[in-house]
């Protein structure tokens, strides 16, 4: 499965702009969008105490997730030393 992670830092804004790229990128890419499980929060990006971000976490521990993919990397982390731990991890 992969998965598709979208992040907004407020209940006011909205995912559409990152979905779309995402989805875009997706079809370029020749992958259907049934193979996809999107995740998608409206919290800052200051805490990885975040409810969808801790489900993709646990489906990528689980094995059921194989590949993730963000619009940009910030969306996982706005501290790049946390952001590199998410990665290594």
């Amino acid at each position: 499965m992969i998965a598709c992670y979208c992040r907004v830092s407020s209940r006011d804004q909205k995912h559409d702009s990152q979905k779309a790229e995402i989805t875009r990128w997706l079809r370029k890419h020749r992958i259907s969008l049934h193979q996809v499980q999107w995740f998608i929060d409206k919290e800052s990006g200051s805490t990885l105490k975040r409810p969808a971000f801790d489900q993709l976490q646990k489906a990528i521990f689980d094995g059921t997730v194989k590949t993730v993919v963000v619009w940009k990397l910030d969306r996982l982390s706005r501290r790049q030393h946390e952001g590199i731990g998410l990665l290594a991890e």
